[in-house]
């Protein structure tokens, strides 16, 4: 006796389904995936810029120590600090203070950064400590902590601060423009004052040439540094955290140890 068409193609079907699953090779998971929140850099438009190389290359090799790949979220700094204590994901460049340590687990310092200050090289002043930035206009990234000792000196209207966007070249800009009288730059803590100018004055080479008369200077950067920071840790809300800053901090770590003194 047949059997009837349709139960036979049915079965068919069936036998060539099962077939398949039995020998397709198992797909392969890639590593897990983080959330990790960061303060954006923009550019002259307010566009997101990528990272700088140094932050890439750290980010990388923690992500090659944890054998995990970060999805980067950036906001400005003020609403990246609210998402993550909210517990939206890692955030990486947070500074400290005593409301952040009560919502957030830090890690140990993953890199130091030298606060720097940028003037035009016809208006540089010297400078030995805070106290002679007294009634200057300083350039800053608006909704950016940058320590105890400067924030304090804003508070107490030691310097007017000029408060923009996260565009490196629309603060630079506004320098030449005499807007302001200085700007302050963050940079990884192994650059020279002379590395921080000739890399300020080549990024801003080809803006200079479209400002016009008014860039009749270069830019100077002033030999001390005003502050080296606590360091740059990652951090995440004390509710999430599942074990992740326990292995961020042996990561960094061994990277420690591997990178030449």
């Amino acid at each position: 006796m047949t059997m009837p068409p349709l139960r036979h193609l049915i079965t068919v079907l069936l036998l060539a389904a099962l077939l398949s699953c039995t020998l397709a090779p198992r797909a392969v998971a890639g590593p897990p995936t983080i959330p990790l929140i960061i303060g954006d850099t923009l550019d002259e438009q307010g566009k997101p810029k990528p990272l700088s190389p140094f932050k890439r290359k750290l980010l990388d090799a923690v992500e090659r120590e944890l054998g995990v790949v970060f999805e980067l979220r950036m906001y400005p700094w003020a609403r990246a600090e609210r998402y993550a204590v909210d517990g939206a994901g890692l955030i990486f460049g947070l500074p400290k203070n005593a409301d952040r340590l009560h919502a957030l687990r830090y890690s140990d310092v993953a890199a130091y950064n030298k606060l720097w200050i940028v003037t035009r090289s016809d208006a540089t002043f010297r400078f030995n400590g805070i106290e002679d930035l007294r009634g200057k206009s300083i350039g800053v990234v608006r909704g950016y902590n940058y320590g105890a000792e400067v924030e304090q000196a804003r508070a107490n209207k030691l310097f007017r601060t000029d408060e923009d966007i996260a565009s490196r070249g629309t603060r630079l800009t506004r320098l030449m423009l005499k807007r302001v009288d200085a700007v302050l730059l963050f940079q990884p803590s192994q650059q020279t004052a002379r590395e921080v100018e000739t890399e300020v004055n080549t990024f801003m080479a080809p803006r200079l040439r479209a400002i016009g008369a008014a860039a009749n200077a270069s830019y100077s950067v002033l030999p001390k540094p005003l502050s080296i920071d606590d360091g740059v840790f990652f951090a995440i809300a004390r509710s999430k955290d599942d074990g992740i800053i326990d292995r961020i901090n042996a990561a960094l770590t061994r990277l420690h140890q591997h990178t030449p003194n």
